[in-house]
């Protein structure tokens, strides 16, 4: 059974910069958290400021390894020193149907 954070995020400041922080952030936390199996990004097709993203854990154990890990404090250090703005609001909790590894639900 995964654990799924899903984060709306509203941002100001320079769009295309705070893409490419959350890129960077996104690919830094797949690569040091063996416990992350996915994070995906959106920007919302209506509002530029906003992002969506979505993380996959192995458990909830893995997700608190990454809060209390580097890389979300590198992130909005990064964002803080340029004098973005990064509110966001997220949600958490176990899937509640899962599939055998390496199949999605349609």
């Amino acid at each position: 059974m995964t654990y799924i954070v899903h984060v709306t995020a509203v941002v100001e400041g320079d769009l295309d910069r705070i893409e490419q922080l959350i890129n960077e952030y996104r690919y830094a936390c797949l690569e040091h958290q063996p416990g992350m199996k996915h994070f995906f990004v959106c920007r919302a097709m209506d509002n530029p400021n906003v992002f969506l993203y979505t993380q996959i854990f192995t458990d909830a154990d893995a997700h608190r390894a990454h809060i209390e890990g580097d890389d979300p404090k590198t992130f909005f250090s990064k964002m803080e020193k340029e004098g973005f703005q990064f509110h966001g609001r997220w949600m958490a909790g176990k899937e509640i149907d899962s599939l055998p590894e390496g199949q999605w639900l349609n």
